[in-house]
């Protein structure tokens, strides 16, 4: 049999050390692993003599929570001698068209000191998909018996529903409970992108929300989007011209043909747009955001308070803006209630509508009551955490 590239390079090693040692007297050669004889492969044809790792989590069939950075856990390589660096080799697959699973990752990272090694996948995960992974050590190039194989199951995404007085629209199935206006993209296990500023998902609620919240996450939008005052977000009475709608709620993220791009500020009006004493306007204030991370933008309304909130990453999150306006006794009470992502165009043209590139996930609207978590989580959320 044939003696294989990481067996000659293990076994010159080894040379060199003993040379060195017999050269240099009081010198002490660096421990190096056993490779075996050409005839004498391990199994798999591994080089390297030590055991296979013992994998722990997550373990066979378990179903995750999260969708990304799924954590693995392995039991370390050991044995009295193993006294050079060990480094895992992750192989992850997912199971599907290929009998044998395409590979999406394949770190080697060094084995940490312990008991285990946690290696972070941080890939997203495609909805309900299964997946396998395995680990083995190796060193110098040679490699070890590769461990027994774990499956695990992404999670499953629930129905979205429009129910009474609450929506629940996850947005990352490739569908919508809502009614799709212009252009869309659909990134499935990511959300839904609105890609022009005349793009919209528009929702009818059965029931009036006189008093609720309305929240969804939000991704790829900044200062430089194209746009004036671009919404993120918007409520109305009916149809018509949003803009002087008795009902009007617009959250905006003002884009770079405004004065000062990226100003946040909301509006609501309760009840008559011809009366300035039910107008209502959040201080406008200029925030940092950027278009990689993922922002929670959530209102809220009730008796005479309105608040707008927007944090980096979800419930939990960095604190971005926050203002909550004083609002007329006049009860909010749309009939029917229309809502938006993004916005339809007003009176002043597209360049007032949606802010176009923005990617949208998990929308929830409700009465006055948690933000549940869910299947694809709001990120730096812990999966239990509510607010």
């Amino acid at each position: 049999m044939r003696t294989t590239s990481a067996f000659a390079l293990v076994s010159g090693t080894l040379i060199l050390a003993v040379a060195v040692a017999c050269s240099q007297p009081g010198t002490q050669s660096i421990p190096s692993p056993t490779a075996p004889a050409s005839d004498d492969l391990g199994p798999g044809g591994s080089t390297l003599k030590v055991p296979a790792p013992t994998l722990q989590s997550p373990a066979n069939n378990q179903q995750v929570t999260a969708t990304t950075n799924i954590s693995l856990v392995t039991g370390n390589v050991s044995g009295t001698n193993i006294s050079f660096p060990i480094t895992l080799e992750f192989e992850v697959r997912l199971l599907g068209s290929n009998p044998a699973g395409t590979l999406i990752a394949n770190p080697k990272v060094p084995q940490s000191s312990g008991a285990t090694t946690t290696w972070v996948l941080p890939n997203q995960l495609d909805t309900s998909a299964l997946y396998t992974w395995r680990v083995r050590a190796t060193y110098s190039g040679a490699f070890g018996p590769w461990s027994s194989t774990f499956t695990f199951k992404a999670p499953d995404i629930p129905p979205s529903y429009i129910r009474g007085n609450e929506i629940f629209d996850s947005l990352t199935d490739g569908k919508t409970v809502g009614t799709v206006f212009g252009n869309v993209q659909w990134l499935p296990g990511v959300g839904v992108k609105l890609l022009n500023q005349t793009s919209r998902i528009t929702y009818t609620l059965p029931v009036t929300l006189q008093e609720g919240t309305f929240s969804m996450m939000i991704r790829g939008v900044d200062e430089s989007n194209p746009g004036d005052k671009s919404k993120i977000m918007s409520m109305q009475e009916n149809g018509g011209d949003i803009t002087s709608n008795d009902y009007r709620m617009t959250v905006e993220l003002r884009g770079r043909n405004y004065v000062t791009p990226g100003a946040v500020q909301a509006r609501i009006i309760t009840g008559d747009a011809g009366d300035e004493k039910h107008i209502h306007d959040t201080p406008r204030r200029v925030v940092d955001f950027n278009d990689e991370d993922w922002f929670l933008w959530r209102c809220t309304w009730q008796n005479n308070l309105f608040t707008l909130e927007v944090r980096r990453g979800g419930p939990n999150g960095q604190v971005m803006y926050s203002a909550t306006q004083a609002t007329s006794t006049r009860a909010y009470r749309p009939i029917p209630h229309v809502i938006h992502i993004g916005a339809p165009v007003g009176r002043a043209g597209a360049i007032d509508a949606t802010a176009a590139g923005m990617i949208v996930k998990n929308l929830w609207v409700s009465p006055l009551q948690t933000r549940p978590s869910f299947p694809f989580p709001d990120v730096l959320a812990s999966p239990s955490s509510r607010r």
